[in-house]
């Protein structure tokens, strides 16, 4: 996570070095990121074509063994399938990847968003917790009465505020000691900061309003909009749900009653999630995900266009039904008989 947190740490920099606002850099970043996460969006949307494709020999299959539904007959269908899917470089787990990418980027993403001039500035965290020291912020103690990180986990968007404002240098020059805890002069660390950004100091803010704070905890008089932003994210994400249903490659098995139950549970599961980690977390990582959001809407298109899905007329189906009828090899390599009233197979070796 600490790798990831300076990778992060280096592109965000080189976003806010560009657009010299920390919401533009955001989505600037989210771009970046969206770009390199395509190759495995890319990936997704050929191995659902290729799901596609085996529809006529799936429904093959099932009609094959329609109508029998114990454990055994049931084992033997799933087997089947898993073979064709197999022989034709199909993975279901394939689709798992992105969201799991996306589940890493998160955490490291988290401290990389309210730690501004660490992440965007380049100062070291000794550094800032030396200026938050010489600017008087609020410090934890604990238990031996020793001092901790500040209160706030965003006491760099403060310190942020602070080296904005007249008066700053001075403020530096009159403290016992300019030297961090690493040896780090915190004037020239601070000024060669200044330099790279044109004078500008690394600020999450939005109007004015710490970005470091989560909207849950922003309920009170001048900020209570901050809520807004899960809300945004709830509503974009349902969308997201609904496009993606439309969008994607819906299997069989999505499609029974049983299927289509867990895909509505998921459709209302994931907006809810969202908004609730979108609303007890920092309000910048909440922006940053109506931009992701707003971005994989966009990529789901565009893949849809490039690779679509393929269409099967009723001729396709029937072509399939026969081959399976006529007792050729299935993927499995055993001899597919046909349709007789069997109830279960139990009853294949004795008929054999």
């Amino acid at each position: 996570m600490n790798f990831l947190e300076q990778l992060f740490g280096y592109v965000m920099r080189g976003c806010y070095w560009l657009t010299h606002n920390y919401i533009v850099s955001l989505l600037l970043f989210a771009l970046v990121f969206q770009l390199v996460l395509f190759p495995l969006g890319w990936k997704q949307q050929k191995n659902m074509v290729k799901q596609a494709m085996l529809r006529p020999q799936e429904m093959a299959i099932r009609n094959k063994y329609k109508g029998r539904n114990d454990q055994k007959t049931m084992q033997a269908m799933q087997n089947e399938l898993l073979a064709l899917q197999q022989k034709n470089g199909y993975s279901p787990l394939a689709g798992c990847l992105p969201m799991l990418v996306q589940m890493i980027i998160i955490f490291p993403l988290y401290w990389v968003v309210i730690r501004p001039l660490q992440y965007c500035g380049g100062l070291s965290y000794s550094t800032c917790y030396k200026l938050a020291e010489i600017f008087g912020l609020e410090f934890g103690k604990n238990a031996a009465g020793e001092l901790t990180q500040p209160v706030s986990t965003t006491f760099q968007v403060d310190l942020a505020t602070k080296l904005s404002q007249d008066g700053w240098r001075e403020t530096i020059q009159n403290s016992e000691s300019l030297l961090d805890s690493d040896g780090v002069n915190v004037l020239e660390a601070v000024e060669k900061m200044m330099e790279r950004f044109g004078g500008d100091v690394p600020n999450a803010t939005l109007f004015g309003v710490d970005l470091g704070v989560t909207p849950f905890d922003s309920l009170k008089p001048g900020i209570w909009w901050l809520i807004f932003i899960p809300l945004i994210n709830l509503g974009l994400m349902y969308l997201s749900q609904f496009i993606s249903k439309k969008l994607n490659y819906q299997s069989i098995q999505q499609e029974t009653q049983q299927g289509a139950g867990s895909m509505k549970i998921m459709m209302y599961v994931l907006p809810l999630m969202t908004f609730f980690v979108t609303a007890n977390f920092a309000t910048a990582i909440g922006i940053y995900w109506i931009f992701r959001t707003l971005l994989s809407m966009l990529q789901q298109f565009i893949l849809y266009k490039a690779l679509p899905y393929p269409k099967f007329t009723e001729e396709d189906y029937k072509k399939a039904e026969k081959e399976f009828k006529k007792g050729i090899t299935s993927p499995a390599g055993t001899r597919n008989i046909p349709d007789r009233p069997y109830r279960s197979l139990h009853h294949i070796d004795d008929d054999e």
